[in-house]
Parts: structure tokens; sequence; C-alpha cells
């Protein structure tokens, strides 16, 4: 996934079977369009609504305390430390600050790149055809039509591209290429394209893939943008008036050739009719509509940096208001100028303020390179409280975003690798073209070698095969190829194959997804799988691929997971090339596919400690069995990977927060729970794990705003410091046990509360309270517990396969109540007992839903 662009369509819910029934309160939480013999067979439900006393009957715990048996054999050989998704945000005056020092959301101006995948209903040697499904295509595949649910219209594509793809036999291959002379895609009109020539003909059911780069949205050419001013999201006309004004005299604005240096292949460019000045252009900067969105940095020094240039203009006389903060009078010429314009950070006045530029004057006005950079820091560098709350995880890896795009309409490779200034645009349907990404993918490169970190790509489904060639030339090209010469010029002279032992390239992200749009292959695991097949080996013919330094990832589905008829294996059957293939494990909200539902809080908070060990765990070790069958039939090893993890959340939207939610997600009991699947996968032999998502504030956040860790992190940094080396056999030798009571599981359409199926799930007997995870580097040993439990603490004994020291440093994190949280403050942190007592039969006592790390060295 990526936040927050998500349509849930129903509702999961399950109901946990009590002694004492009570009416269930609280408003179900949302889930997306999946198929219900798919979505009960995962048995997904996370998250806890909590509500009423304390009084509900938990069954009684069986056993009086937790003898571990700890064993030399090794069960694990040196697991991966935890990764984590990277994403790092532009600047928006309602979700987060900038990672890096740059402060405005839309500092690029230049062409618009769009792109489109679908599948043809019928072709020719010089056509493709593809009818929405109300038009009667047969076979009905894809059914968006050639506009793709009537966002483009007549003439958007013309002079693009299209590539044409066939799936056949479980094999997939290019049909053909070509420029497109015609594009009809309105909606009741023909729905084809015509190529300038002709050539191999394409026939129902071929994919095809359009490309285009716009400096203009031509009236009638898309549905969503028509009678819109604006050709660039930054810089619309936010007065209603002003905009009908300018539209009716015909005001325009388009990205034109000329640009500064260093601009890129474009500016914005500006005409203003007499009728329509004085005329302001901008978008919303920052906002006081809730005290914890973006600031300024109170009381710091900004400076506002663009360039433009005008013609007739009578003065050229410019104001530039930057929100309340600032406003200042520029004199712009005939030719291209950078201007400055300093400014104090300060709390925003009014519900939100825009950055403007408000041109006074009738003429053609050009803008380009708009940027905000803190004046006491490095122009476009990560902050150095960004690389340290990093660095003190250990991460792994980091799941960079730069090449992906979930739901929009594609990107290029050159618009996403380097500076950001240089990179074009991209569609978006109701807003034109903006920024790429707010840092490119060079830098989070630089990010990852600065960690010591190994990247894990997702590059896109829409990308040419020459442009998955040219990703790993500029990868492992040397400094005189094309790509690596680029490289080169940003910084970077050696391949990055020389600063990583290896890099993962994942194709897409959840193809299975139907609501990420078309760059998905939903329902069609094997042609998603046979498609990956021919990009890798795309790959691996570039002269430059080292098969030592490259993993190939298939995206799979954690409620498809069977081999008869899941994504991921299914996928998996046509993609030979494929080292692993990867799924998520979310404890909660939409990402888990639903809640359990509780009568009262203690139930809630008992059901979510004992959460991952019910529901995820069973699906993790299949999974991993899956794997190990799969590789025994190759010869080769298949990997287990998850990229995406932790709690989960209902989808953002306005009107929509919800407080509880976000102190339930970012509980001590959700951290224990997330911790459990993480520990469950890494034991199983899952390598790599991601979880999602390192950023600051609500929702999917590793920190509070105040850049303070939650406790879900706090408990995966525990691993990842501590636990280093290779993972020791422990046996139960006595344990405190559970029996959790039958789950029923509901499901109904939020438009008709009466189109409703259950599905109940069987209770489980003997679920342990307390797990142990022992690790061993040399004669250093660390013992990782946590507990399950809601009512008490456990004793606990651990027997050692050696003798130890005496010295022994214990790392805890706990808290008086489940309902603990980090939100507005670092209530829970991890508490460190240095004794001197250590033995090879040892005891303590673990405290209810915490985390404790056992730290020792042998004699």
């Amino acid at each position: 996934m990526t936040m927050p662009d998500r349509n849930p369509r129903g509702t999961f819910e399950i109901r946990q079977g009590l002694p004492r029934q009570r009416p269930r309160r609280g408003r179900p939480l949302s889930v997306g369009r999946i198929p219900w013999p798919a979505l009960a067979c995962a048995a997904l439900a996370a998250g806890v609504l909590v509500s009423g006393s304390l009084r509900a009957e938990l069954p009684t715990p069986r056993g009086e305390r937790a003898v571990f048996v700890i064993s030399a054999e090794v069960a694990v050989a040196s697991p991966p430390r935890f990764g984590v998704n990277l994403d790092p945000p532009a600047m928006t005056h309602w979700g987060e600050e900038p990672f890096h020092n740059q402060w405005w959301g839309h500092p690029n101006l230049n062409p618009i790149e769009a792109r489109l995948k679908n599948l043809a209903t019928d072709g020719g040697e010089d056509f493709i055809e593809c009818l929405p499904a109300d038009a009667g295509a047969k076979p009905r595949r894809g059914g968006s039509g050639m506009g793709f649910y009537d966002v483009f219209r007549d003439g958007f594509f013309d002079g693009g591209s299209a590539t044409v793809y066939r799936h056949e036999d479980g094999r997939t291959t290019l049909v053909r290429e070509g420029t497109i002379r015609s594009y009809k895609a309105s909606r009741q009109g023909e729905n084809r394209l015509y190529f300038d020539k002709p050539g191999p003909a394409v026939k129902a059911g071929d994919e095809f893939v359009l490309r285009t780069t716009r400096r203009d949205i031509p009236p009638g050419s898309t549905r969503t943008m028509e009678g819109q001013p604006l050709v660039m999201r930054g810089f619309a006309i936010l007065d209603r008036e002003q905009s009908r004004r300018f539209v009716q005299s015909g005001g325009r604005m388009i990205v034109d050739r000329d640009a500064p240096p260093g601009g890129g292949a474009g500016s914005l460019k500006v005409t203003v009719p007499d009728a329509a000045s004085p005329l302001r252009i901008g978008y919303w900067l920052i906002a006081n509509q809730q005290p914890d969105w973006p600031r300024f940095k109170e009381g710091k020094p900004y400076v506002l940096k663009f360039w433009a240039k005008q013609q007739g203009m009578a003065t050229g006389s410019v104001s530039v208001r930057v929100a309340s903060l600032k406003e200042a009078e520029v004199g712009v010429g005939e030719a291209w100028k950078p201007f400055s314009i300093e400014f104090t950070g300060a709390p925003p006045r009014r519900a939100a303020e825009p950055l403007e530029f408000i041109l006074r004057e009738p003429g053609a006005f050009w803008l380009d390179n708009v940027v905000i950079f803190e004046k006491d820091a490095p122009p476009w560098a990560f902050y150095p409280e960004i690389v340290e709350a990093l660095r003190a995880y250990r991460p792994g890896h980091l799941r960079l975003w730069p090449l992906q795009c979930n739901r929009g309409f594609g990107r290029a490779l050159d618009s996403a690798l380097g500076p950001v200034l240089e990179s074009n645009t991209e569609f978006g349907e109701t807003s034109g073209g903006g920024p790429t990404n707010a840092t490119n993918l060079h830098q989070q490169l630089e990010l990852c070698a600065t960690l010591g970190s190994r990247p894990w790509i997702i590059t896109s489904t829409l990308f040419t095969l020459e442009e998955q060639r040219n990703l790993i030339e500029y990868l492992a090209g040397p400094p005189d190829s094309p790509y690596g010469k680029r490289r080169a010029a940003w910084g970077r002279k050696a391949p990055w194959t020389e600063a990583f032992d290896l890099v993962y390239l994942e194709l897409g992200n959840e193809t299975w997804n139907g609501m990420f749009g078309m760059q998905g292959f939903p329902g069609r695991p094997k042609d998603y799988g046979s498609y990956a097949e021919l990009v890798f080996q795309t790959m691996k013919a570039s002269p430059h691929f080292q098969a030592d330094k490259f993993k190939f990832i298939l995206n799979g589905w954690v409620a498809g997971t069977d081999r008869r008829w899941g994504y991921g294996p299914l996928a998996l059957s046509t993609c030979p090339s494929a080292d692993a293939s990867d799924i998520a494990y979310y404890t909660g909200g939409w990402d888990a596919v639903g809640l359990i539902k509780a009568e009262d809080p203690q139930s809630g908070w008992f059901n979510i400690l004992t959460y991952s060990y019910r529901m995820l765990r069973p699906r993790s070790l299949e999974y991993a069995e899956v794997l190990k069958a799969i590789s025994a039939e190759r010869n080769r090893t298949v990997q287990p990977m998850v990229y995406e993890a932790g709690p989960g959340y209902t989808l953002p939207g306005p009107g929509k927060f919800n407080r509880k939610e976000q102190e339930e997600g970012k509980s001590m009991a959700q951290a224990v729970n997330a911790l459990d699947i993480f520990m469950t996968n890494l034991a199983a032999g899952y390598t790599e794990q991601s979880f999602f998502l390192f950023r600051n504030g609500h929702y999917w956040s590793s920190h509070n705003r105040r850049w303070q860790e939650h406790i879900a992190w706090k408990a995966l940094k525990l691993r990842n410091r501590l636990c280093e080396g290779d993972l020791l056999r422990a046996e139960a030798k006595e344990m405190v046990l559970v029996d959790l009571p039958e789950a029923e599981s509901e499901i109904f359409n939020q438009s008709n509360s009466a189109d409703r199926r259950v599905r109940k799930f069987p209770a489980v007997k003997d679920v342990p309270l307390v797990a142990c995870y022992p690790f061993k580097q040399g004669n250093r040993c660390a013992i990782m517990l946590y507990s399950r439990r809601l009512d008490a603490p456990t004793p606990v004994t651990l027997e050692l396969p050696y003798q130890p020291g005496p010295e022994v440093e214990i790392h805890t994190l706990a808290a008086d109540h489940p309902s603990a949280h980090n939100i507005d403050d670092e209530a829970v942190k991890v508490k460190v007992e240095k004794r001197s007592d250590f033995a090879r039969n040892y005891r303590l006592t673990l405290a209810p839903y915490s985390v404790m790390v056992v730290v020792n060295t042998a004699r």
C-alpha cells in the first residue's frame, strides 16, 4: 500500500464468544474489494474496537510459570534485521513536514508524464480496441475502456507511444511498439487508438501500455480536468471567481519549453488577458486547523527561491505572499532571473494560508524552480534527526518507493532517478502535473549507504523494457555508460553494486489489489508472473547485470497462500526467475481486512495480545511451507518476505480521524502483537521483513509528531539492536497456556446492511502466553521474551546451554496498562537494568503485555 489513497467498499468484523454477551457498540471499520472466500480463508482481522466496562470474563490461563530449555542448535542462521518502508513526504499543509530541507510541495514545473495500462477487447495491424464493459466488450476483460473510466478522452495520447504484450501458455511476449496516430477514447465513441504504421496484429486479451509527455491539457482531452485552467497541481487559481474570469477571457497555462539553468525541460507559462488581472496562482502552504499539522520551525530563518521572467507586463511588478509570514514585491524582467525572499517561521494565523504569486498586470509570466529552504541547513539534504532516527533502528533494508505509483498514471524512470528540479511531473486526474517524488532514488540510495542498509526497490509495471534495462545500468553500469554517467554526475562514480552486497528489485506493489488502478494484475496472477519473468529476463540480459548482486521479488497476497488458487503461488508458477515472494501482515485496521469485535476493553486488549498467534501465525507457517516445496521442486531457493507489516488503521479522510483508533494502534498491546508476527516469521525462515511506515504523526507511523518513538517501533528496535547472530532453538518445558473460544466473522455491504454473511473460526487450544527467542553471536547471547498475557506477570526460568558470566543486562519495554501509548509524549520507554547474578538456570519475572531482552556473555 501507500497512504492514504484507497476506497473501501465493505466491512469485516470478528466477534469473540465470551461467557457474557453484551450489546456490541461502535462502528465497524472498512475494507476494500476483496473476494469473500479469500477473505474468510485468510482470517486476517485484527483491530479492536473497545468500549464499555472491565467486567467480561476472559479465558482462564493454565500453568504457573514458563520454563525454556535453550539449546545450542541453530534454528535460523543469521536472520537479517528488520527493515522499514521509506517514502519521504513532500510538505503539505495537512500531512507531514518534509524529511529533507525543501519545504514547498511543488518545486519542479516540467512536462507531464502520463501512462495507462489496459487489456484489448479487439485489435488489428494498425489499431487497438478497448471497449468499456457497458459497451458489450467481449471478453469482458478490464472493462474500464480506452479512456480508463472516462478519465481520458479523444486526443490525449495523440503522438504518444503504445507497447503491446501477449500472455499465452504461461509466457508473456512483446508483440509490438509504435507511435499513436489517433487516440479515440470518449466513452460513447470508438474506444480505439490507431498506430501511425501497421505492424503485428493486436488481438483481444493483449495487454497494452500507453505513454505520453504533455505540456498542456487541451479542452476535451479529459473528463476530470475539463474547464480547469491549471496544468500544475501546486499552481492553481484558488479564488473561484478569478478562475472563472481567467477561463472565460482566454487565459492559459502551459508548460513552456523555455527554462532557466537547472530547470529541466520546461517552466510554467501563464498568459494573463486584460480581463483576468489581477490573478493569484499558488497553493496551500500551512494551516492552523489542527495543532499538530505541519508548521515551519518557529523562529528559524527560511528563504523562498524561484526563477521568473515576463513579457508584455507594463512594469513587471509581481507580489509574492508566503502565507501570513511574508509579502514582498519583486520586479520581473524579460530575461530569466533568480529571486530570493527571506522569512521567519511562525505559526499560521488562519485556517489555511497559501504560497501565492499575484500578477497584477496582463501579459505572459514564466515561473520555475520554486523552492523553500531552511537557511541554516544544507538544501535538499535529509535532516540529521531523520538520519539518526533511522540509524538508531539499524534497519536491515529500506523499501524504497520513488519508482512506484500505486494509484496514479505512472511515472518515467528518468523522472525518478535524479534531481527533482530536472524531473518531469506526473499526471493527476484532477490536478494536472505534480512532482514525481519529494526526493529521488539517487538520494535515497545514498541514505541506504549511509545507514548500511540494503535497498529494496519497487520498480514500476508501467516502465518500458528499455527503462528496466536502464535501471540495471544505473545501478551496476560503469561511469562511462549512459546511465552510469548520470550516476557519476550526481556524485556516485562507482556502481551501486559496489556499495551494497544485495539489491532487491520488486515488480509492482500489491499487483493483486484492484483498487490500485491499472498498475496491477488483479485476478490474473499467472499473467503477472509471466510479465515479471519477461521483465526479469530483460534485466538479466543487461551486460551490467550481476546475478550475485540482485534478487527478484514477486508480489504475493496474504489472503491467497494456498498453492491451488493463491495469488503468490500462481504468480510463481509462471516466473521461474523469482528469488522471493512477499506478503503483508498487518495487525489492525483496513490493511488487516477488518477488526476483532470486543464486548468491552478487557476482552478487546486480550484479543489484540493473542491475535497474531491465532490469526496470522497459521498463514505465516503455511506460506513458508509452500515456498519450501516450490524451492525443492526448482532446486533453488524462493524466499518468503514481508513487504509491509505493523499496526493498521482505517483509511484517512475528511472527518474520519478517530483518536481512540490511533491510541489502540500505537498501544503497548499492539506493540506486542506486531512484534509477535515479526518474530513468528523470522523463526519460520522469512528473510526481509519491512515495517510500514517510517514517518512521524498519526496512522501508519514509527514516531510521534515530536519524533519520539512509538512503542511498536521500540519493540522491533530491541530485536535489531540487541538480538544479533543466529537464532537458537528454545523448547518450553513448562508454559502458561490459554484456550481461545470460537470466533465469528461477519462481512456486510456498507450500502446494504441486510447483505451479510457469517463465518465461524474454530476455538484454539493451548495458546502459549510467553514467547522466547534466543540469539547467539560469538560468546554474546541475547534472549528475547514477550508476554501475550493480560491478567498477571509470569515467572520465567531460562535453562542455558552454556556457562554464563555473572554480568547481565535486562532491557524491558513495559507499561502500566495495555492501552499506554506515546502519541503525545514518550510515556513508555525501554528500561535497562544491570545485574551481576546471572546463572545457567536463571529466574526472572515477565510483566504482562511486555517485551524483555536479556543480554549476557558466555564464560
